[in-house]
């Protein structure tokens, strides 16, 4: 097996972070919110915390225990739905896909009843389903010294003449509050202050926008979107008996105003993607999610002067990984850059270098073990330290 340097790669990194002309975009998946820990405590002689929002596999487990009955002859629509989708060939242990194939069947259903549950069933439990989710993520950031502020501090710290864009799968409002606790202005698709409507048009033609504006993209929706009377698409803090969660994991076909700010996300994406010189950075995505996975490697094979650079927390070999090294070994602009190795240029290496002071980095980026190299930087706190180490709060600029 070959080797990559780490220091190469960093210093790539740094530059291409420090500049104002190139369109430049961070996508936040799930494992981000796990980097923040709270409830810290001592378990068996050890400081032990949790996560201030659980990954995917943790809220299946949390919404499982709510809505499961646990009685194989008397089973909940939960677990009937875990059933299916596993006889399915699905995993019943993602709530995603499991939220997607009760939407499917509830398509299918009509006024009647599918795999023997019923259309009023497939709906109620989606409703909960949904109702779970947005409690669970429905937290705020415990302080301004988190990685979610160095990353929209870092976003306004130049004047730029290309606007950061901010991609996320994640549910919750993290980044907003960041954003706005950082004073960085942003546009995330929505106009109006007392309930915001989604407008498409602003969307569709940000680019007259701003460039000091960070856009939010939210690409599974949003703890804080409704469906108003089954039509209107809105912002707002409070849910009303006539609004539906606005929460999809899934490319499925919607009625039109529940698909369209779907679409419409994953449009920025490719749009953004297919821009020259485009650099995309990702943390905590496992590339679980295969249409999305499809927009970057097409997207990147139609445009080879763009480059993703996806930071994943853990070892390269790790099972959740195997959809992201196929996609990196198969796309040259696509590096994948784990703790023990990574994939560069579709070859796969582990770190090597003589020291590590060789780039003055903030402590716990880039480690050296004896002759084990570790890149950190699938952590999204040290990301985040990285992020604040470029920023130059004497260089933000006051253009409108």
């Amino acid at each position: 097996m070959q080797s990559h340097d780490p220091i190469r790669q960093i210093s790539f990194i740094q530059q291409a972070l420090s500049q104002n002309r190139k369109p430049i975009g961070f996508f936040i998946g799930a494992g981000c919110p796990l980097s923040i820990r709270i409830n810290e405590r001592e378990e068996d002689g050890k400081i032990a915390s949790d996560p201030l929002i659980w990954d995917v596999a943790g809220l299946t487990k949390i919404i499982a225990g709510r809505l499961g009955s646990g009685d194989e002859t008397n089973p909940s629509s939960w677990d009937k739905a875990v059933k299916i989708t596993n006889e399915d060939g699905g995993d019943g242990g993602n709530i995603e896909i499991l939220l997607s194939k009760i939407r499917v069947l509830k398509s299918v259903a009509g006024s009647g009843t599918v795999r023997g549950l019923t259309a009023k069933e497939l709906g109620d439990l989606d409703e909960h389903i949904c109702k779970v989710i947005s409690e669970e993520v429905n937290k705020s950031l415990p302080g301004k010294n988190t990685p979610y502020h160095n990353l929209a501090i870092w976003s306004r710290s130049i004047s730029r003449e290309k606007p950061v864009h901010l991609f996320t799968t994640n549910y919750d409002l993290l980044l907003e509050q960041a954003l706005e606790e950082s004073f960085t202005p942003y546009f995330d698709g929505f106009i109006g202050s007392r309930k915001a409507f989604f407008d498409l048009g602003a969307v569709e033609n940000e680019r007259l926008l701003p460039s000091r504006w960070t856009r939010l993209w939210k690409i599974h929706g949003s703890l804080n979107w409704r469906l108003e009377n089954g039509t209107t698409v809105v912002r707002s803090d409070a849910k009303t008996e006539d609004q539906s969660y606005l929460i999809y994991p899934s490319h499925l076909k919607y009625d039109q105003s529940r698909k369209m700010p779907y679409l419409a996300m994953l449009d920025r994406l490719k749009a953004f993607l297919l821009s020259p010189s485009a650099l995309l950075f990702i943390c905590g995505y496992s590339f679980a999610d295969e249409h999305i996975n499809d927009i970057i490697c097409r997207s990147l094979e139609a445009n080879p002067t763009a480059h993703v650079f996806a930071f994943v927390f853990g070892n390269l070999d790790e099972p959740k990984y195997a959809l992201g090294k196929e996609c990196a070994s198969a796309t040259p602009n696509l590096s994948m850059l784990a703790f023990d190795k990574g994939i560069v240029g579709r070859n796969v290496g582990e770190w090597q270098m003589e020291e590590t002071d060789a780039l003055p980095l903030p402590t716990g980026i880039l480690v050296k073990d004896g002759t084990v190299v570790s890149l950190k930087l699938g952590d999204f706190s040290a990301l985040g330290d990285l992020l604040r180490g470029l920023s130059r709060a004497d260089e933000v600029s006051d253009e409108a």
